[in-house]
């Protein structure tokens, strides 16, 4: 699917978020911050970045989105999720791609300058990406309190290495689909379903889909298989009987554990993330080139 051109506001801040263990991405924010300035354009970076850098300043990644126009993330998809699960109006992120195995930072760094000079000038090719809402409470607790949550890629309920089979009870609009036994699921995003479900053994999903995925982890049940369901749906989760040592984790990177009075709730959210993409190369041209997708390319083959 051929990806939108953006034509935002101008930009006259941009985020630099960067992974600080990466000697590689420190000295690529170092010349890219040099180009920005040079063209009068303000640079706030990450605070943990800041901080590796013994500059002081910087701001939360969660935050970031909001103070600047664009953002710029160097390093790997982990690095673009910490920003792109706090998304901003209007706001779109360039993923730069120092990292290893990826899908969302589409843009090597020998590309990082011609790129950035697109994304200022509102020629970049943008591409929507939907989120998921997730909303956490806890029936033990008076009063309830619900916890909040944007998700890119997946929510996962699984076990911990020793603990039992979870069963998971799964409920479509407020009808029971089935309890999933196991050692988890996940539910994830056609964004995130070259993430974790890909490992699990989930559907491929072309990215802007308007679908959710629920795949099973290693199913105790060998009829359970991966489901797609429109993502006009409410999804109710609940670990039933007495769990042990079974988390919630968002995006791989927010985590806290469940009990059989914790109710989950994922629909989809009323905003979207705007990538910036290096290219129009499809979806099918991404996934042959990280995966070597159905075997040698027919361009090789010939």
């Amino acid at each position: 699917m051929k990806a939108a051109e953006g034509r935002g506001r101008r930009v006259r801040r941009v985020g630099l978020v960067t992974r600080h263990s990466s000697t590689a991405a420190i000295a690529l924010a170092r010349k890219l911050e040099r180009m920005l300035l040079r063209r009068g354009i303000a640079v706030v970076h990450d605070l943990e970045s800041s901080r590796a850098r013994g500059v002081p300043g910087g701001a939360p990644r969660a935050q970031i989105a909001r103070l600047v126009d664009l953002v710029v993330t160097l390093g790997g998809d982990g690095t673009l999720l910490s920003v792109a699960r706090h998304p901003a109006p209007g706001v779109s992120v360039l993923g730069i791609d120092i990292g290893t195995l990826g899908f969302l930072t589409t843009c090597r760094p020998s590309e990082a300058g011609p790129v950035l000079e697109a994304a200022l000038a509102g020629k970049a090719h943008v591409e929507k990406r939907r989120l998921l809402s997730v909303r956490v409470t806890d029936g033990g607790r008076v009063p309830r309190v619900a916890r909040h949550y944007r998700i890119v890629n997946d929510a996962v309920l699984a076990k911990s290495a020793l603990a039992r089979i979870a069963t998971i009870r799964v409920e479509v609009d407020g009808r029971l689909v089935s309890r999933y036994r196991g050692d988890g699921l996940i539910v994830s995003t056609p964004t995130g379903s070259t993430a974790y479900n890909l490992s699990a053994g989930g559907p491929i999903l072309e990215p802007t889909l308007q679908a959710i995925v629920l795949s099973p982890v290693c199913p105790h049940t060998l009829t359970l298989r991966p489901l797609v369901l429109p993502d006009s749906v409410r999804l109710d989760l609940s670990v039933e009987n007495d769990p042990t040592d079974v988390f919630l984790t968002l995006d791989g990177q927010e985590g806290f554990p469940v009990s059989s009075t914790t109710r989950i709730s994922i629909a989809r959210s009323g905003e979207t993330v705007s990538l910036v993409r290096a290219s129009e190369a499809s979806f099918f041209e991404v996934l042959a080139g990280k995966l070597s997708f159905g075997g040698e390319r027919e361009s090789a083959a010939r």
